[in-house]
């Protein structure tokens, strides 16, 4: 029973390292490298998302992921934001009739998606490497916390209808990560430039740490519906790119809507 409680932890160590050292590389050379790294990564989020949303319709993860691509190059290099708005409710469109098995579910998530990328982007250019680079540990932080908090103290289930495995423990762990997290990156003087004192901090991080796990949660919700176990199996060890990402497409957005608010 304990080694199987373990058995995935290997190939999540390996994965996660693989995909932490790209994830690096492209948030520090930034520019067109960051741009084809998130380009590539809402492309595969679409193929796998509609592979699950339609699997009887083949040809809808391939022009859903490619009206995916259109629509993030045209938001990010669009100068007016009455065309970004409409590019963007064109897109919404497509990948609605692109969806069989839950179609408002399917094209909200598109959304979710594609806004969490082009934050990425955007983010990047305004705040640096080390403020997305915050999010994006505190993040995987939040994850790992998580996963070692429920497996080691397990207790009372937390959603057990939409994810069974998740406890009020990980969920606390998590959070518990997020705020030594955000004491690391306080310590590299990451926040110098916000207005943000170290409590609202604190708090914002909370707040994304709850988001990720939102974003989790909203996955699990759609793979029930889509009676799926895993988004494809990619990752091993994580299953698919929606697996892995989706706690930090989430958080990203969050940050993105709230920047007015901590710039």
């Amino acid at each position: 029973m304990t080694v199987a409680r373990w058995s995935d932890l290997p190939s999540r160590l390996y994965s996660a390292s693989v995909l932490a050292l790209a994830g690096f590389l492209a948030m520090f050379f930034g520019g067109l490298f960051l741009l084809v790294t998130v380009v590539g990564l809402v492309f595969v989020m679409h193929y796998e998302l509609a592979k699950m949303q339609s699997p009887l319709f083949l040809e809808a993860p391939i022009y859903s992921s490619i009206v995916a691509l259109i629509t993030i190059l045209f938001l990010t290099y669009a100068d007016f934001w009455t065309l970004s708005l409409s590019i963007l409710a064109v897109s919404l469109m497509c990948q609605y009739f692109l969806m069989s098995t839950q179609k408002l579910l399917g094209a909200l998530y598109s959304l979710i998606i594609i806004l969490g990328g082009f934050y990425i982007i955007e983010l990047r250019g305004d705040f640096g490497i080390l403020f997305v680079a915050w999010v994006v540990c505190l993040v995987i932080v939040t994850d790992t916390f998580g996963y070692f908090g429920g497996r080691l103290i397990g207790g009372p289930k937390f959603f057990i209808s939409i994810s069974p495995n998740k406890t009020w423990a990980g969920v606390l762990s998590g959070w518990a990560g997020a705020f030594l997290c955000t004491y690391f990156f306080m310590e590299l003087n990451a926040f110098t430039d916000f207005t943000l004192n170290a409590q609202t901090l604190f708090l914002f991080a909370i707040l994304l740490s709850l988001g990720s796990q939102v974003g989790d949660l909203f996955e699990s919700f759609m793979k029930r519906k889509c009676k799926v176990k895993d988004s494809s199996n990619i990752i091993p060890g994580h299953g698919g790119f929606l697996d892995r990402f989706d706690g930090i497409i989430v958080a990203i957005l969050i940050c993105g809507i709230l920047e007015p608010l901590i710039s």
